[in-house]
């Protein structure tokens, strides 16, 4: 079969996510690591400010006047704009175990959290995602040094199935009980906790809870505190594996095919083909996965008492964007590696979180999918290109 679609060149992703193109056994061994030293001094920074997009489209640095373009924002936009952020937080009451003395979230409620939030994210999928992948397991390995989360097959039996590391789960439950007490007691906790653990991350040494003796007694246990801790430690798991279930159901990963047509499947096999190829071409497959990754977030979060928005995806931005630091600005590296970096993905989660509030949807169908018996187009945004929510068509060779 020929590629005669063009293709969307796009930035954005760096979720950690290892999209698993690399196939792996479900079974993970334990990893070693170094004893941990003691947390150095540390001055608090000001984060980085994500570049936002201008006149038209995304500014890329480095490239001057050529924009990615952006979908556009469908009507007011959501939030609250106009007056101080909205700081949602959610009431359910903590089961028994959930936090150690300090106040941080045991690592025994970081995993059954996630199971269950994987199991919503699932049940409010559109029924075409959701039969492909129910009943996928997640997996949970014990390296504490690797921040990463991943959807892929298992090497002997072609199974699908979705994993977090030790790591991911320990700094996504640091950084939400950082930012929680900061927003409470104005403090910058969440500045000298990520410039700790990014110098750690760098070296590949192990992500460690917020250093003892940093947390105010007074604040470790606060009612408002944990409603807050816990509402964004949901939401950044939501987006993540919301994220790594779009790799599953949009046929990346090449084994979640139940209910896909003979055609589907070919048409997928061609985008995995041409990723693997070239690394650029894997970028768009991250841009799809991290467009339903926010619109499946709000979609299961509108059923929870405290509503999940695009909080806990911006949270996890401010960390990856400040651990890549000035290589995510690079604009070589922008398109020579497989995830494009935080930098340019932070004002896409916030464009199609306004979208979905006003009721605007990406295009559901996969490349090859039918509806009434008519193929559909291959491209949501115009001009020959991939059904990506991005309409930048770039031609490839015939």
């Amino acid at each position: 079969m020929k590629l005669r679609d063009g293709w969307v060149l796009a930035a954005l992703v760096n979720l950690g996510c290892d999209r698993l193109r690399r196939e792996r056994d479900a079974e993970e061994t334990p990893q070693t690591t170094q004893v941990p030293t003691a947390p150095p001094v540390i001055q608090p920074q000001q984060p980085q400010q994500p570049q936002q997009p201008q006149g038209g489209g995304l500014q890329i640095p480095g490239l001057g006047n050529l924009p990615i373009p952006i979908p556009p924002i469908m009507g007011g936009g959501g939030g609250n704009q106009g007056g101080p952020p909205q700081r949602l937080g959610d009431p359910t009451p903590l089961p028994q175990g959930a936090l150690d003395a300090t106040g941080a979230f045991t690592e025994q409620f970081q995993r059954y959290e996630a199971q269950l939030i994987l199991n919503e994210l699932v049940a409010a999928l559109e029924p075409q995602h959701q039969t492909r992948v129910t009943g996928i397991p997640l997996n949970f390995t014990e390296n504490p040094a690797e921040v990463n989360a991943a959807a892929g097959c298992s090497r002997s039996t072609r199974e699908p199935f979705m994993l977090m590391t030790r790591g991911i789960l320990r700094l996504l439950a640091a950084t939400s009980e950082a930012k929680a007490i900061d927003e409470g007691a104005n403090s910058q906790l969440l500045n000298q906790y990520m410039d700790f653990i990014v110098t750690r991350v760098r070296n590949e040494q192990e992500v460690l809870q917020i250093p003892a003796g940093s947390v105010p007694p007074a604040w470790a246990s606060n009612p408002t505190k944990l409603a807050r801790q816990r509402f964004l430690f949901d939401s950044q798991v939501a987006f993540i594996l919301g994220h790594e279930l779009a790799h599953h159901y949009r046929g990346h990963t090449g084994c979640a095919s139940r209910g896909a047509t003979a055609q589907q499947t070919d048409m997928e096999s061609i985008t995995r083909a041409a990723s693997g190829a070239l690394p650029p071409l894997n970028q768009p497959l991250e841009v799809e996965s991290d467009t339903w990754g926010i619109i499946n977030t709000l979609d299961a979060g509108a059923r929870r008492p405290a509503h999940w928005n695009e909080d806990g995806a911006n949270l996890s931005m401010d960390f990856f964007t400040r651990l890549e630091g000035e290589r995510g600005r690079s604009p070589i590296l922008i398109f020579v590696r497989t995830h494009p970096p935080a930098l340019l993905r932070r004002p896409i989660i916030g464009l199609w979180a306004s979208n979905w509030r006003n009721g605007s949807r990406p295009n559901s169908n996969t490349p090859g999918q039918t509806q009434g018996g008519a193929q559909q187009p291959a491209n949501n945004g115009g001009g020959g290109g991939f059904p990506l929510p991005i309409p930048l068509p770039i031609p490839l060779p015939r």
